[in-house]
């Protein structure tokens, strides 16, 4: 069975007053960020998608600290 084309959203955080962007999409009960320096997924519970996709979008503003430490 084929399914629909997959609707990708933007999603946002603030750090230390900057501010992040990036892109979700859900496939299956698969949550999946991307941004320009990584991507990562996980599988989707109790939380919302965009709230899981916040949470997803932070961890990976966190691996690169040079991105808000020298703004």
């Amino acid at each position: 069975m084929m399914s629909g084309p997959t609707l990708v959203r933007r999603v946002a955080v603030g750090v230390l007053g900057a501010s992040f962007e990036g892109t979700y999409y859900v496939q299956g009960q698969m949550v999946h960020v991307q941004w320009p320096l990584g991507s990562k997924a996980t599988q989707l519970g109790k939380s919302s998608p965009e709230a899981m996709a916040k949470l997803l979008l932070l961890e990976l503003v966190q691996e690169h600290p040079k991105q808000y430490v020298s703004r």
